[in-house]
């Protein structure tokens, strides 16, 4: 189980990628990576489309990529990262974050302290990196959460009120 204030350990690669194999079909629900949209750029590295709808109805796509190097005894890392690079940079790809206002349960930092973004939930990495604290009841446990909570968390949130948008405009073409 993972532990709030407890630095996350390094799984062995090949622990990583088997528990990642193992759980891919479940959080796939039948369909290939190709039908469902994913891409694995790497072996421990899986990256996901998912949509944010406003109030107003407007959809918002966004590139959710994550990291499996401490999975599955910790969740997997979590970024939203640009479509074109697959990576983050701060200072120019606040865009590609979506605005998350009063949840209390997920927010979404664009620089938070010195280590970048940060999705703050309980079922991301990065959550307990920066040692914060948890209600027990939201603690990754590796018996009983696989990746997919991760993926399914963030996405309601942007399917949710809490959900306002993107943090900046897109950059015009």
């Amino acid at each position: 189980m993972a532990q709030a204030g407890t630095m996350p350990v390094l799984a062995t690669p090949s622990d990583a990628i088997s528990a990642l194999e193992r759980d891919l079909p479940k959080a796939l629900r039948n369909r290939s990576l190709e039908e469902a949209g994913w891409r694995r750029p790497d072996g421990m590295t899986l990256v996901v489309p998912l949509q944010g709808r406003q109030a107003n109805g407007t959809v918002d796509e966004y590139l959710l990529k994550l990291g499996f190097a401490y999975y599955p005894e910790w969740p997997p890392s979590a970024l939203f990262v640009n479509p074109q690079t697959l990576n983050y940079d701060s200072d120019k790809d606040k865009c590609w974050l979506p605005l998350i206002d009063g949840c209390p349960e997920i927010a979404v930092h664009a620089k938070y302290q010195t280590i970048g973004q940060l999705i703050c939930c309980s079922l991301t990495l990065e959550f307990y990196a920066i040692k914060h604290d948890v209600k027990p009841e939201h603690v990754w446990i590796a018996q009983k959460h696989n990746f997919s909570a991760t993926i399914n968390q963030i996405d309601w949130v942007l399917k949710s009120p809490f959900y306002k948008g993107r943090q900046n405009a897109l950059p015009s073409r």
